[in-house]
């Protein structure tokens, strides 16, 4: 065995206590790295719940470095193990740092041992294009092409085909060349109900099954909370015998804040007008392609496509009939009616399934007998989601169903959906019990100093602890500014918009631009950006809004300018890093507190009353501190940065439940005179 470097002689805590020493090997990797005890402990913390092995919850402050404080001691875990671990994360910006930057340093770092870290990220199926179904759009274009010219669709389709048959293509959609709509991307995307796994003739060439079989090569697999959810549910379904990834013995979640809405997202159901869509119009081109297309007359093929247009049109009906937007002026609306399809119309759309089953007597192909097989489950599946859907199976006891209307391009479409109430004892029984290692982490995980709720709620109750807090000065950094005047004391009043909108104009002016408005719900952004837009660019700064642009375009034009007003929704609350002077106040319009007539807060409120539980206190509040922290912390991002963050609800401070708020927050200097902004801003 080769002689080990300096770097790794000694036990393994020894080896990370150095490695994070101011001349360790991270920081011959990195040119500014700083000792951060904050980062010791954490990576120390770490390493003790891989080797025991444990499940471990932990919160690091901004500025922490908890992305190399955990991957550091996972890779020498690798090292020392052979074993695999799985990183899962919630947003793409954060996948990419972990694969583009932090894990290769890792991996650098821990070479001088000898040991050769394999790591990759896997997206979502459909992030991948198919072959098989490429392969037979390319042809009907061809064939139709030969007599007519190509429409946008069809040019995308070849251009596509094209690109896969070279060797300069993963197949991955983000690497396009070339931008393609969604419309096409659909047709020719990966599927789980539409693959033919190792029965089909593309499978050795399949760009997904090539980045699977390269995972079970890796130590670090990256993958979105999204796809991890997906996985636990295949692995749940199958018994433990089939999933998305190959096996791991620890995970680890960042950004875990997200997890549990990932994991009921995973376990809902949705009957939507795109489903019913691609379900005939799946079915009509079958009909029309192939043997099966040779086999029935014209006048079969006009019949079927009758009755499917009256089947999904009854269904249609009735989502738009239960359209929330008309009934109730929201979004959203529980479903509490039993019997919302008429029983003949399911039994229609599940006989449909069995008449398609007939198909399979003709001299079909594989591939066509498989497509067929693959169209008779989808109408059974819809079926039973409106069986479902039309008796409420388990409402208000372990799911919710709700109408949900959909916004921007489909707007006024209604989909129904279902969730599950809780996901805790699916968790423990999932994931926990059978991963040896669950390290989740995040900036903002605890409430009030306790993990209590986290722990409830994912049933992790036996979890170890670690609340680190962040190397940043607040005090010196930050001003937090909770303004008193009257006007303001009614949040809920239509004259609320008018006094934030009078705030942010006074605020802009004493901040010259650079800042972030946070608002809750996108009414009130919509209201007060009509109220102040005008008077912030005659001041001569930028004005920007969520939804001119895309986030990301917002964001780097944001940067650019230096000087711009940016209102936002959710996606600005985290994941957003504007470090420097062109950020140096976040305005927080109202405190985040759950709506509460959303369907499934509102299931699982009564739920939590019959348990005894106060639902403000058990959910509510922890719920709204967790996102208040985040809407802070895109202020600060380094040791340089300054600023304030302007709370404009009052109810921080004049509410009892306003103290536990303020003690979650960073230790800012607290003031209630909006003047003393302009000083916190100012910039040596």
């Amino acid at each position: 065995m080769s002689e080990q470097p300096g770097e790794f002689i000694g036990n393994s805590a020894d080896i990370i206590r150095a490695a994070f020493s101011q001349g360790g090997i991270l920081a011959s990797k990195l040119g500014d790295f700083e000792e951060r005890p904050e980062q010791l402990e954490m990576a120390l913390a770490v390493w003790e719940s891989l080797i025991s092995p444990s499940h471990l919850l932990v919160e690091a402050g901004t500025g922490t470095g908890k992305s190399l404080a955990y991957l550091f001691p996972t890779a020498l875990w690798c090292r020392e193990t052979g074993k695999r671990v799985v990183i899962s994360t919630h947003t793409i910006n954060l996948q990419q740092q972990l694969v583009h930057k932090d894990i290769p340093l890792v991996a650098g770092a821990i070479s001088g041992s000898g040991f050769d870290l394999r790591y990759s990220q896997i997206k979502g199926r459909n992030h991948y294009v198919c072959l098989r179904r490429l392969g037979q759009l390319a042809e009907e274009v061809s064939q139709r092409t030969s007599l007519f010219v190509a429409n946008a669709e069809e040019r995308a389709i070849q251009d596509i085909y094209e690109l896969s048959a070279g060797n300069s293509w993963d197949g991955d959609r983000d690497r396009l060349p070339f931008p393609v709509p969604d419309a096409v991307w659909s047709l020719v995307c990966s599927e789980s109900d539409r693959c033919m796994s190792s029965k089909c003739s593309r499978f050795a060439h399949c760009f997904y099954q090539k980045h699977r079989r390269r995972l079970e090569e890796c130590h670090m697999i990256v993958v979105n909370h999204a796809l991890f959810a997906s996985h636990l549910a295949i692995w749940s379904q199958s018994s433990g015998n089939t999933g998305l990834l190959p096996g791991f013995e620890a995970v680890i979640f960042d950004e875990a804040h997200h997890l549990e809405d990932a994991i009921r997202d995973s376990l809902g159901m949705e009957v939507s007008p795109g489903r019913l869509k691609r379900l005939v119009d799946d079915t009509v081109r079958m009909a029309r392609t192939g043997v099966i297309g040779r086999s029935i007359t014209r006048e079969g093929i006009r019949q079927l496509g009758e009755i499917l247009d009256s089947r999904m049109s009854a269904v249609q009906r009735i989502l738009q009939k239960l359209d929330p937007v008309r009934l109730v002026g929201r979004d959203k609306t529980r479903l509490r009616d039993i019997g919302l399809f008429d029983e003949e119309v399911v039994k229609s759309i599940r006989d449909l399934g069995k008449e398609i089953q007939y198909w399979e007597d003709f001299d079909l192909s594989d591939e066509e007998r498989f497509e067929v097989q693959s169209l008779r489950r989808r109408f059974v599946a819809l079926s039973q989601d409106l069986y479902g859907i039309s008796n409420l199976d388990g409402d208000g006891e372990s799911h919710v169903y709700w109408a949900e209307s959909v916004e921007g391009p489909r707007s006024g479409h209604v989909s129904l959906k279902r969730a599950p109430l809780e996901v805790g004892d699916y968790l423990r029984e999932t994931l926990w019990s059978a991963v040896p290692a669950a390290i989740l982490t995040s900036a903002t995980l605890a409430t009030g100093s306790s993990f209590e709720y986290q722990k409830h709620m994912l049933s992790l109750p036996n979890a170890a602890e670690l609340i680190l807090g962040s190397p940043f000065d607040y005090r010196e950094q930050v001003r937090l500014c909770v303004p008193k005047d009257s006007r303001g004391q009614d949040v809920n009043s239509p004259p609320f918009n008018d006094f934030v909108a009078d705030k942010v104009v006074e605020i802009a002016g004493m901040t010259c631009g650079r800042m972030f408005v946070l608002f809750t719900n996108k009414k009130s952004m919509e209201r007060v950006a009509e109220l102040v837009r005008d008077k912030v660019e005659e001041m001569g700064y930028p004005f920007m809004k969520q939804g001119d642009a895309p986030r990301d375009a917002l964001l780097k034009d944001f940067k650019e300018k230096g000087n711009a007003v940016l209102f936002g929704l959710d996606s600005f609350w985290e994941g957003v890093d504007v470090p420097g002077q062109a950020l140096s106040c976040v305005v927080i319009t109202k405190l985040p507190f759950p709506v509460p007539d959303d369907p499934v807060m509102e299931a699982r409120e009564q739920v939590w009353r019959s348990q005894g539980l106060v639902p403000f206190t058990h959910y509510s509040l922890p719920v709204a501190t967790l996102k208040l922290r985040q809407g802070f912390g895109r202020l600060i991002r380094t040791k340089t940065d300054r600023g304030a963050v302007v709370i404009l609800d009052p109810r921080i401070a004049t509410k009892h439940y306003g103290r536990t708020i303020l003690k979650s927050l960073p230790p800012a200097r607290l003031t209630f005179d909006l003047e003393d902004v302009a000083e916190a801003v100012s910039f040596s």
